[in-house]
């Protein structure tokens, strides 16, 4: 019988097959993002096959979230946020990777849970959603011909971005309380976990909403 933690990690499931069922029609620049989406589905459905299994699964999450954080850098360079700064760019990439690699590797994390790489790259990923929010309301209020006619709360961009300050900030927080010890409370742990659960859902359904408002490609044309 699938567990009810099961069943919410499931709802990633209906943006992947969204996702999927219109992959010829999507604009270029939603690719990282999309493949985020593709990846998180196939991640859910092997760790669910590993834990009925009794294997752990640490290593595959680990790996998870080094290529979740790169997709979601890359995203938000295709947003253009590293527009103005995009040296920024390489050495977010290029400290991602270290520090993903010294800890899972050089300390030998890579079958635990790697809290300082979940801390950094949820962090980092506020920031930038941030910004990409705050360079979309600049265009609704000052270069309005941009953004179209579109509400910005149907904006794909923005749904995105928020998904991912809804989740990533309530990540880190999870991520500290193991980091410091504030552990060991049963009843914490619990609560937390659950909190995280309902809280993946809520950021599911953004990105699916999201994915159902992502432009379609522009035909070429001579």
């Amino acid at each position: 019988m699938i567990s009810t933690a099961t069943l919410l990690g499931f709802s990633i499931l209906p943006a992947g097959l969204i996702a999927l069922a219109r992959f010829n029609k999507w604009s270029m620049p939603y690719l990282p993002f999309l493949l985020c989406v593709w990846l998180a589905c196939i991640n859910e459905l092997l760790s669910y096959i590993l834990w009925r299994n009794h294997y752990y699964t640490s290593v595959n999450n680990n790996l998870y979230v080094l290529a979740e954080a790169i997709l979601f850098l890359v995203f938000f360079r295709n947003m253009q946020v590293f527009e103005k700064r995009p040296q920024v760019f390489p050495m977010l990439l290029l400290f991602l990777v270290i520090l993903w690699s010294w800890e899972n590797i050089g300390l030998g994390k890579i079958i635990a849970v790697s809290s300082w790489f979940r801390i950094a790259y949820s962090f980092l990923t506020v920031v930038l959603s941030i910004a990409l929010i705050n360079r979309l309301i600049y265009r609704v209020i000052y270069e309005p011909w941009l953004s179209g006619e579109r509400s910005i709360f149907l904006n794909p961009e923005f749904l995105i971005a928020a998904g991912a300050i809804i989740f990533f900030t309530f990540k880190m927080v999870v991520e500290l309380f193991w980091w410091y010890g504030i552990n060991h409370s049963a009843a914490l742990r619990t609560n937390l976990y659950h909190i995280m659960m309902y809280i993946n859902v809520i950021a599911n359904i953004i990105y699916t909403l999201a994915i159902v408002w992502i432009p379609r490609k522009q035909p070429y044309t001579i």
